[in-house]
């Protein structure tokens, strides 16, 4: 187990914490700023390395991978971005939605699913490689991902994103760091008006750090000055953070970063797992596919000049008291 240097916040207060953990906690829940903070749930420790199971994956890709991101809902959509340029859509049995893109992107964040004028969408925020966050959209009636604008207040020179769910307040909650300030997370809600997106602006978290990802939990915003990516893995009394760093691979952590594990990935009979994955997506309820403990989506390269998304069972972890 090794300590790690991470950021959490509920709102802008800062506290900080010994063995360079910093921790951001207040009187307000994210999704319930108004009402005292409930104390989260109690997800199982685990203090030992784990071991889970690749189970499916895409076809070759295109071309390597530059993001990925999933959604939930009743129909789960894999979103996969190329280092080349284009973004493809993926249900969770691997199989394309609709026809690739070239919309040039460098960062996605998890997807959520609204309805818009009757309509239901399943709408990924992403960072395009000039730096504007755009939000791209697929639902019945569209052949391939559509991209539409979703500022976010005049920022520009987007860096990074990280989404989560935002019950009755709107479509979904949105932070980002900028290259020019990226020791500010600054977050806010994204809300459909009139058929427009808008990201309504909120409180800012400030770190001592260069930012490289974030995400959020339950009801915290955290962030990480060396894992490239990092998604929640939530269900029912489980809170875990999974986090993907360059050199030391895939870690889990159930006390918000406090301490991690390894996580080790086993090869299907027919799926091979990348040695070093680019990208990284998670979740801990997935409602279609087949995943009754969610579902965690590597990208790289699992053979040379083959790259894949591979899909991985994280039950151990999640559904702990059946293993």
């Amino acid at each position: 187990m090794e300590f790690k240097r991470w950021r959490l916040s509920a709102t802008s207060t800062v506290v900080n914490a010994g063995l360079g953990l910093a921790l951001l906690f207040s009187t307000a829940a994210c999704s319930k700023p108004e009402k005292a903070s409930e104390s989260p749930p109690q997800s199982p420790s685990i203090t030992t390395d784990v071991e889970l199971p690749a189970v499916w994956a895409t076809r070759t890709l295109d071309s390597p991978v530059s993001a990925i991101a999933l959604s939930g809902g009743s129909r789960a959509i894999l979103a996969v971005a190329y280092e080349t340029g284009g973004l493809q859509f993926f249900d969770m049995e691997a199989e394309r939605l609709g026809e690739p893109t070239m919309f040039r992107i460098k960062a996605l964040a998890g997807g959520q699913s609204t309805n818009v004028g009757g309509t239901t969408l399943t709408v990924f925020p992403g960072v395009t490689r000039e730096g504007e966050v755009k939000a791209y959209i697929f639902g019945d009636g569209l052949v391939a991902p559509a991209q539409v604008d979703l500022s976010v207040d005049g920022e520009t020179f987007i860096e990074g994103i990280c989404s989560g769910p935002a019950g009755t307040e709107g479509i979904m909650r949105l932070a980002f760091w900028t290259l020019g300030n990226d020791r500010v997370l600054q977050a806010g809600i994204v809300k459909e008006n009139n058929g427009e997106l808008t990201w309504d602006r909120g409180e800012s978290t400030f770190t001592d750090f260069p930012i490289h990802s974030c995400a959020y939990t339950s009801d915290t915003l955290v962030a990480s000055p060396r894992a490239t990516a990092a998604a929640p893995l939530i269900r029912g009394n489980v809170s875990a953070l999974l986090s993907l760093e360059p050199e030391s691979g895939l870690k889990l952590s159930t006390d918000l970063g406090m301490t991690t594990t390894d996580v080790n990935i086993r090869d299907g009979l027919s799926v091979i797992a990348p040695d070093k994955p680019v990208a990284m997506a998670a979740m801990g309820t997935m409602m279609s596919g087949g995943y009754p403990g969610g579902v965690i989506a590597l990208a790289g390269e699992v053979e040379p000049g083959k790259n894949q998304v591979v899909f991985v069972d994280p039950s151990v972890i999640t559904l702990p008291k059946t293993n």
